[in-house]
């Protein structure tokens, strides 16, 4: 199990020797590596999407694959509360503010939950082969220091940039330095940023209870 908070991440400073001076395909090697490797995931994290309206939500995010997922929503005021279960083919939705359930089968090849997540969701997903089809990697700058405003916090971590660029779409992903776990994306779409999501801290292969993700019958 390996625990890590981003708020904390500036403090580790020794990065293994192997990390130094790799090239472009070492680095993607070794997220890939880590994706591979991922048994279960949970993390808060926060997202802003750029529409028509500037939307912010923050949520946790539980995930043991294939197909173990909750979702609960932290904030604004009127998401509070909601909730997304998947557990195998089971989708269940809680919408607090209307005090309603919905329960529903999903097939095969249908769009899940957190799919605008964007890199993060195929890293979980262990389908990393799956996003690098439509957007190949394209540059990896690093190692630098990712920094970013959290509230009242400035978050700070060692990371490696990467670059993915396709036809209309490109996604730019730090991943940190010591984990290789992504901890932020950003999302453009016909050149102008759409989405970003950030990582405040994760857990990496930690237990997640079966608990978490039954359905309420």
């Amino acid at each position: 199990m390996m625990r890590k908070s981003v708020w904390t991440a500036a403090l580790v400073l020794i990065v293994g020797l192997a990390s130094i001076g790799m090239s472009q395909e070492d680095v993607l090697g070794r997220v890939k590596a880590a994706s591979a490797g991922l048994e279960a995931f949970r993390a808060t994290i926060y997202m802003v999407n750029y529409g028509s309206r500037k939307a912010e939500i923050e949520f946790a995010f539980a995930f043991v694959p294939p197909s173990k997922m909750r979702i609960e929503y932290l904030a604004p005021k009127n998401l509070e509360g909601q909730l997304v279960i998947l557990n195998g083919d089971q989708l269940y939705i809680y919408l607090p503010a209307l005090h309603r359930a919905v329960r529903k089968t999903v097939s095969e090849g249908s769009e899940h939950p957190g799919t605008e997540m964007g890199f993060l969701y195929y890293f979980v997903e262990k389908d990393l082969a799956a996003f690098l089809e439509g957007l190949p990697l394209t540059r990896v700058a690093g190692l630098k220091g990712f920094v970013w405003r959290h509230g009242e916090e400035v978050v700070t971590c060692r990371a490696y940039e990467l670059t993915f660029t396709g036809e209309k779409e490109k996604q730019i992903v730090w991943c940190d330095a010591e984990t290789f776990v992504p901890v932020a994306v950003d999302i453009y779409q016909g050149g102008k940023l759409a989405i970003q999501v950030r990582v405040v801290e994760y857990e990496y292969n930690g237990v997640i209870p079966p608990e978490e993700f039954a359905i309420p019958g």
